[in-house]
């Protein structure tokens, strides 16, 4: 299955640009450098709200890739930072080290 530009996947499913969040396990976002306050402040705001277990935010202008996660009482209390070049822990149900040392920067 691939990922397309601008699309929600949900196993076999294609929602276009929306999907339910109850059945989301992660949302991932490539910051938008025209617009980075959406994925920053807006998304980050929302995707607790909905319940989404764990919010992935690659930021190619900062070089950086920032995961949260745990939501609760409408944010989330998990924060864990790596530059590109460094490892993150994409925890349960994926389970998985992320190497970020193959990400190019804008």
């Amino acid at each position: 299955m691939r990922g397309v530009p601008g699309q929600s996947l949900l196993g076999p499913r294609v929602y276009g640009n929306s999907v339910p969040a109850e059945p989301a396990l992660i949302a991932v976002e490539i910051v938008s450098p025209s617009n980075p306050e959406n994925d920053w402040v807006g998304k980050l705001r929302d995707y607790p709200l909905m319940g989404i277990p764990l919010y992935l935010l690659v930021d190619a202008t900062r070089r950086s890739v920032t995961l949260f996660g745990e939501p609760e009482a409408g944010r989330y209390r998990l924060r864990e930072e790596a530059d590109f070049g460094e490892t993150v822990h994409i925890p349960h149900p994926f389970g998985f080290v992320l190497d970020t040392s193959v990400l190019l920067p804008y």
